[in-house]
């Protein structure tokens, strides 16, 4: 059984500005990797806004599709508002997905450790393929009502 975590409920006229905001931060994860070099310190920067970027993509289908947006302080718990949201719609390996992605914010943001480049460039894979997959579902979330 899925527990269902704190959440909010949410105009699903605000998806959109969710939406723009995961493009823009994937986007910008993807120029960061691109520049940095083996040698670059931006491993930690390039992975936070990937993260972040998925994050932003799983408010944007919870809203356009349930009105719901998940309001844990542990972001792991937000594929868990994904299912809800999108029940049969959300394939079991992109909400293992992103769960995986999610359960790395904390390493890469707050425990000093240092993340290279290359780990930051396999997370941001990673999290280009559950936002990709993310935009293609948005495309095809019920009309509001």
């Amino acid at each position: 059984m899925v527990t269902r975590g704190s959440r909010k409920e949410v105009d699903r006229g605000q998806a959109e500005r969710y939406r723009r905001v995961g493009a823009a931060l994937l986007q910008s994860a993807e120029v960061m990797a691109e520049l940095a070099t083996e040698s670059d310190s931006f491993g930690n920067a390039i992975a936070v806004v990937a993260v972040h970027a998925c994050i932003a993509y799983n408010d944007a289908l919870c809203i356009a599709w349930k009105g719901v947006k998940s309001t844990e302080g542990d972001h792991t718990r937000a594929p868990d508002t994904l299912v809800f949201a999108l029940s049969h719609q959300a394939p079991p390996e992109r909400v293992r997905q992103l769960r995986t992605v999610v359960g790395k914010k904390d390493h890469v943001s707050y425990q000093g450790s240092y993340y290279r480049v290359g780990e930051a460039r396999r997370l941001l894979d990673d999290a280009a393929v559950f936002c990709g997959w993310a935009e293609k579902i948005y495309d095809q979330r019920p009309p509001r009502g």
